[in-house]
This record gives structure tokens, sequence and C-alpha cells, in this order.
């Protein structure tokens, strides 16, 4: 064993550095936090679970029924559009924020 090799540890183990988390369980459930931009009129409710395993293209169908909107624009981190394919899971994951997925809408285009 040389100096540089890592210290041993029990089979199945983790070995984490100072300061370094291990990854959460994805959650069951994400919380899904509305926000208005623009224009865009503010929901009475803009905070709402849903599925972990649901695409995002559901979130996006539900805001446009609460609407009463065909054509809505979604941001996630107020600069894009995330693929309506994607999972909430994922999209919460990579960029959730204090334990909420926050989206913003608008009736028109707002960024990028």
């Amino acid at each position: 064993m040389s100096a540089e090799d890592p210290p041993a540890s029990p089979a199945g183990a983790v070995i984490s550095s100072p300061g370094s988390t291990r990854p959460a369980d994805p959650p069951a459930k994400v919380v899904v936090l509305l926000k208005a931009t623009g224009d865009a009129p503010i929901l009475k409710q803009n905070k709402f679970k849903i599925s972990a395993h649901e695409k995002f293209e559901k979130v996006v169908s539900f805001l446009g029924a609460q609407l009463g909107k065909k054509q809505i624009f979604v941001y996630l981190n107020s600069a894009f559009t995330p693929r309506y394919d994607e999972t909430v899971a994922n999209l919460y994951e990579w960029h959730g924020v204090e334990g909420k997925l926050v989206v913003n809408y608008a009736t028109t285009p707002a960024w990028g």
C-alpha cells in the first residue's frame, strides 16, 4: 500500500471527505412554486405537489388550464425553458431551490 492509496473500508461502506454529503434519495413528490412574470395573472394557488416521476408537460398543462390559456411560456431559473418530456424529479434535482422547483410563467415571451 502506497501513501497515495485511499484508506481501506469495510465492504459496502461509503467514505466521504469532510463537508461532502451523500446524495439524498429522490423525493416521491416535488413542490412546484409558480411565479407570474410580466403581465401574466397571479394564481390564487401558486404552490402544489406533483409526483416526481411525472413529465414537466403535466405542470405546463395544469398551468394552462388554471390560466385558461392555450399558449403560455414557462422558464426555470428565470432563464430557460426545459424540455417538456423531462421528469419533474430530474428538473428538481438539477434546478431545485430551497426544496422547491420554481417555475416562472408568462403569457408572452419573457426570457431567452
